[in-house]
């Protein structure tokens, strides 16, 4: 429904959750490596040290993840919106100022708070709630910001520290975040199209044009119940492992094998570029194919990837390593939000995916723990890429399962249970 034929307002909510994935969760979650060598260089701590602090996000962000869904049903989103993002921005000009390890570990915890109660929580809900058609087309598009984030983002930074130092590389991000993110929020986001007096896209009005009805699904005390809740959030953990695991170690392995320095570095940036393209297919795919072809070419792609990973040190292999690990990699970045919604209905949405994107957030926390465990066995990336592989084929099997297991619930919606299956 649009405003008396104008633009859907719903596009521009999709722009700023775009912007918010770009500026936000990108910096947060993608440029880490940027500043391991200048920061460990100057403040003489070791480099494992300094990451420590990502580990403290990570697990922070997955904390808070069930308690933002909660938050999101109870406070203006605006309001909501705004707190997070400032913890994000505050943690960025806390890093600048920062002289000692306890510093980043410490501020660590409001931007994990910010990556999660800013970043994909509140963007996935918004685009389920605006979104009836075009749904896993929109989540795509607005989920794609944090490779678009990456691609634009790393040079910038990078010249940024070249030129005046990693603490003004900092600060720059603080301030871009709420220069670019604030005013967008409070002035451009409402939860959903009813406080604008519209309907979701795709959903149309009755005879006498009053909305249609409630929102459809279980509630998540109901979905918890459910044999298909645990079975989606168990697949994505193990998707998480299976994305993360290789990717934070690709450039030892790159190397390990003979890749070139330079082919190493043009398929990180090539990387991002793929993430993009892979997050509107797959959205796409979604709402064409449906759930289990979709998550076929998902999972599909992932065990490709590592099959090219394998010669990678040669420039084809590599490019379509980087092309099929995109793909693969939308097991945790479009796929929760999409399926939360598809399998469980959009009641109670933003309390049930707090808790699915808690294993998002789990999934990326263990993938370290569980890759340096297996490499350590005969200290060969050789065995975490078998491994890998096996662990894909399980988180298919998990995911088949949830679809299946779905519980009932009344559809009278554009996502029909066909249509979701």
């Amino acid at each position: 429904m649009n405003e008396k034929g104008g633009i859907f307002y719903g596009w521009w909510i999709l722009v700023a959750g775009f912007l918010i994935m770009t500026f936000l969760y990108a910096p947060i979650a993608n440029l880490v490596s940027l500043f391991t060598k200048p920061v460990t260089e100057e403040l003489g701590f070791g480099r494992a040290e300094f990451t420590m602090y990502y580990t403290v996000m990570a697990t922070t962000a997955m904390i808070i993840a069930p308690i933002a869904g909660r938050l999101m049903k109870k406070m203006d989103i605006r309001v909501y919106m705004t707190i997070f993002t400032l913890l994000g921005a505050g943690a960025y000009i806390g890093f600048s100022f920062a002289t000692e390890l306890i510093h980043f570990l410490l501020f660590a915890v409001p931007m994990g708070m910010a990556l999660t109660g800013a970043g994909m929580i509140p963007v996935s809900v918004l685009i389920t709630n605006w979104f009836n058609a075009k749904r896993g087309l929109s989540l795509g598009i607005a989920l794609s910001g944090t490779g678009f984030g990456s691609m634009i983002l790393s040079p910038l930074v990078t010249w940024i520290i070249t030129a005046h130092g990693w603490r003004t590389a900092y600060l720059a991000i603080g301030i871009l975040i709420l220069v670019v993110l604030v005013p967008l929020i409070i002035f451009v986001i409402k939860l959903s199209p009813a406080d604008k007096g519209l309907l979701p896209l795709g959903e149309e009005e009755t005879s006498n044009g009053a909305p249609q009805k409630e929102l459809v699904g279980v509630t998540q005390k109901e979905a918890f119940k459910s044999v298909s809740f645990w079975a989606l959030c168990a697949g994505i953990l193990v998707g998480g492992i299976v994305v993360n695991s290789m990717i934070i170690n690709l450039v030892p392995y790159l190397t390990d094998i003979g890749t070139p320095t330079q082919q190493a570095a043009l398929l990180l940036s090539l990387a991002s570029a793929m993430v993009i393209g892979a997050k509107l297919l797959v959205g796409r795919l979604y709402d064409k194919l449906g759930l289990i072809k979709t998550l076929t070419f998902i999972v599909a792609s992932d065990i490709i990837c590592f099959l090219f990973l394998l010669k990678a040190n040669l420039l084809i292999p590599g490019i379509l390593y980087t092309l099929f690990s995109a793909l693969g990699s939308t097991a945790v970045t479009v796929t929760p939000a999409y399926l939360t919604g598809a399998l469980f209905g959009e009641k109670e949405y933003s309390s049930k995916y707090g808790t699915v994107a808690l294993f998002t957030s789990l999934g990326a926390a263990v993938a370290p723990i569980a890759a340096g465990l297996i490499y350590n066995i005969n200290h060969s990336y050789g065995l975490l890429i078998k491994v890998l592989i096996a662990l894909a084929v399980v988180e298919f099997v998990l995911f088949f399962i949830a679809i299946k297991s779905k519980p009932k619930f009344d559809l009278n919606s554009d996502i029909s249970q066909q249509d979701a299956l």
